[in-house]
């Protein structure tokens, strides 16, 4: 288990913290508050135990270095250019009105001339 140094980032308080959720706009509960304070003081050790002693070159985003723009701007002038293809619009469809379809009546008779089931009656014997 790694041992965190001691802590030599000052710690906020939880008045601290208020101040600075008042000035972001953010109405917090004392609980909220703490856990945020908590949480706050638990990410400055983190940060204080990265090592720092390092140079930038050995970070990996450092080390990654993309190609500079100017070279595909060069690559995308010396491309012939086409013209873009733009089709046509098509004729607008004439509207046609809207038939509403009759409420099926067969259906209601079908359930009216049913009789009502019987609840525990056995079925096929």
């Amino acid at each position: 288990m790694a041992v965190l140094p001691a802590s030599s980032t000052p710690t906020i308080s939880p008045a601290e913290m208020q101040i600075l959720v008042s000035r972001a706009g953010l109405v917090l509960n004392p609980g909220q508050v703490a856990d945020l304070v908590l949480a706050w003081r638990q990410i400055a050790g983190l940060i204080a135990s990265l090592p720092a002693d390092r140079p930038m070159a050995d970070d990996l985003a450092f080390g990654f270095r993309l190609p500079p723009p100017a070279a595909s701007v060069a690559a995308a002038a010396a491309r012939p250019t086409r013209p873009i293809a733009v089709p046509a619009k098509a004729a607008p469809q004439p509207k046609r009105a809207k038939v509403k379809a009759a409420p099926p009546a067969k259906a209601k008779v079908k359930a009216a001339a049913r009789p009502p089931a019987r609840r525990g009656a056995k079925r096929g014997r």
